[in-house]
């Protein structure tokens, strides 16, 4: 188990008097638990488990609530090989929680509720264009960007700024403030309305995708999981030519490697549900993991000076 602290600090004329309303108190730390969950899962696994533990007091003036970010990844860790993951404190510097200039509440206070205007992966990192400024953060930070779990719960946790009395809610970290949120800045954390779709949208079709794995099977019957852009995506591998490379054993890859495929989605409709059904009908290439330091500062056994490496099965 790995664990960190920080402390959310409420201001404002709400709690001058050291009261705090405790629904909307209830409904942001809920928030921020759920950003650390989820954050968890997506950069450790499913199999990884996380908590967030409150201990509040009153002080002049603010509320202040110390949160205890636990992590557990023991269960993961035989389940998963080969995969670096993060500690409590390393995933609490990539959300923002610990000053982080690459972090996701540095990301979405850049963006200032826009949405990027192109997206590059370039090896362990993401590319994002904004106007004429270009930012680089780790994938994992823009897997957590596209996540709408985490996007919804940052607008649970910033809720107590869209009301009146709560002027600013800062992090702070043994005493020292890591980030804040001022009550201007409330809008770029909220929600966006649901967007219904058009009555003429595809039900199927084909596209080009970069998929990064998140657990494999050797059974060629068997669907692989991934993440994309922070979302899931299951799916079963129909490419005759990969899977002969992988019982020639020419080709080999872990938890955490891409791979660039042609994915076939279709609409089905399952136990009266309608669901959508991903085939990779072509695997172009297996991008390996790069390796890189850990957020700690402590080497993992795996990390060294060896450089990523790629296979291309043909000329597209």
């Amino acid at each position: 188990m790995s664990t960190t602290e920080i402390q959310l600090v409420f201001e404002g004329t709400a709690v001058q008097a050291g009261t705090i309303d405790a629904r909307l108190l209830a409904e942001a730390l809920a928030g921020y638990s759920e950003i650390f969950r989820r954050a968890n899962e997506i950069a450790n696994g499913e199999a990884s488990e996380a908590a967030v533990l409150v201990e509040s007091n009153f002080r002049s003036g603010s509320f202040i609530a110390g949160l205890q970010l636990e992590q557990h990844v023991e269960t993961a860790k035989h389940l998963i090989t080969h995969h670096e993951f993060l500690t409590a404190g390393g995933l609490a510097a990539l959300i923002g929680f610990i000053k982080n200039a690459g972090s996701l509440i540095e990301l979405l206070k850049s963006l200032k509720g826009k949405k990027p205007e192109k997206v590059t992966q370039v090896g362990n990192n993401t590319e994002i264009t904004i106007g004429q400024n270009k930012k680089i953060v780790n994938n994992n930070v823009y897997n957590f960007y596209g996540d709408s779990a985490i996007r919804a719960a940052f607008g649970r946790a910033t809720k107590p700024l869209r009301q009146p009395g709560i002027d600013r809610i800062s992090i702070k970290q043994d005493g020292k403030e890591q980030v804040a949120f001022e009550k201007e800045e409330a809008p770029i954390f909220e929600v966006e309305p649901l967007e219904l779709e058009a009555e003429d949208v595809p039900t199927e079709g084909e596209r080009d995708a970069l998929l990064t794995i998140s657990k494999l099977s050797w059974d060629e019957g068997s669907t692989w999981t991934f993440f994309e852009r922070g979302g899931k995506v299951v799916a079963k591998i129909e490419d005759k030519e990969f899977w002969d490379s992988v019982h020639q054993r020419a080709v080999a890859f872990r938890e955490g490697d891409s791979l660039r495929v042609l994915l076939r989605w279709e609409e089905v409709e399952k136990n009266h549900k309608v669901v959508q059904k991903n085939r990779i009908l072509r695997v172009y290439q297996v991008i390996e993991r790069p390796k890189q330091m850990r957020l700690d500062g402590d080497r993992d056994d795996e990390v060294g000076n060896n450089p990523s490496r790629s296979i291309t099965f043909d000329d597209e």
